[in-house]
């Protein structure tokens, strides 16, 4: 059984498709790895997508997948934790297996490496089956869970070259899990290849957001309890980034509202954060 957060962030992918101009993310299988039913009631939704609460899941999602996949031109290889339904690896051209993955600059990735729970992966790989997405050759699917397995022997162990750079893209999950949790997986990716990087988001500290924001946070919290999911970890932004250099990470970027905006145009709530982070 999939997680209703999965299914929420892959329909918010698909939706922003549909509803926005200019697209933030150009992701032509957003609407069809959901299934030809899931895309009608998408498609026949229009009301309800016209609401500012479904615009600002829609270019959350949209701008935090975009930075992700900005960041992931150009490494030699690119592991995406908590993969859900993510499509990046099957929007890259069809390569001989010397060639490299192209993302939107002609430079992209040689190697891709999905990382999740054992079943979501078997969920995702029928989405794509019922689809008709081939799976790409250069994808390999890692079942790890983040709570206990050691993330490195499991990527290892499906080919992963730890001796060369990696880009990580960690979305959507650091804040179901517990603070150490957290520091452990992002320990493991500091002791990567130097260039090594990860892009992840999480979730503020509630001393750090305004009462507009603090509000928001509970209704987010109380919407994922109803669904059985809840919300584990929140940070402090300066230290968490004492942490992350202090495990080995040199190059902190924070992104919140005010740089994500400048970069890709909505402004975006501050109750959830990126950083990107270089070893």
């Amino acid at each position: 059984m999939h997680k209703p957060s999965a299914w929420v962030t892959a329909t918010a992918r698909a939706a922003h498709q549909l509803y926005d101009t200019p697209l933030i993310l150009n992701d032509p299988l957003a609407l069809r790895i959901l299934g030809a039913e899931r895309e009608a009631e998408l498609r026949a939704d229009a009301q309800r997508q016209q609401h500012p609460l479904a615009a600002a899941m829609r270019a959350t999602m949209a701008v935090r997948a975009r930075l992700a996949e900005d960041s992931a031109e150009g490494a030699p290889q690119y592991v995406i934790l908590g993969a859900g339904l993510d499509t990046y690896a099957y929007r890259q051209p069809s390569l001989s297996m010397d060639s490299r993955l192209r993302g939107n600059d002609g430079v992209g990735v040689a190697r891709i490496y999905e990382v999740d729970l054992p079943a979501m992966l078997q969920w995702k790989r029928g989405c794509l089956r019922d689809a008709g997405i081939a799976e790409p050759a250069h994808v390999s699917y890692v079942a790890v869970d983040f709570s206990g397995d050691a993330l490195m022997d499991e990527l290892q162990h499906e080919g992963f070259d730890a001796a060369q750079p990696a880009c990580f893209s960690w979305l959507g999950v650091s804040m179901y899990l517990k603070p150490d949790d957290v520091m452990r997986t992002l320990g493991d990716i500091a002791n990567c290849a130097p260039g090594s990087s990860i892009v992840f988001d999480y979730c503020v500290h509630r001393k750090h957001l305004g009462d507009d924001e603090r509000a928001g946070l509970d209704f987010v919290a109380a919407s994922l309890a109803a669904q059985g999911e809840y919300l584990h970890s929140s940070f402090e932004p300066q230290l968490l980034e004492h942490m992350l250099r202090h495990h080995g990470f040199h190059r902190i970027e924070h992104f919140g509202p005010e740089e994500l905006a400048a970069l890709y145009g909505p402004r975006l709530s501050g109750i959830f954060r990126l950083i990107r982070a270089t070893v």
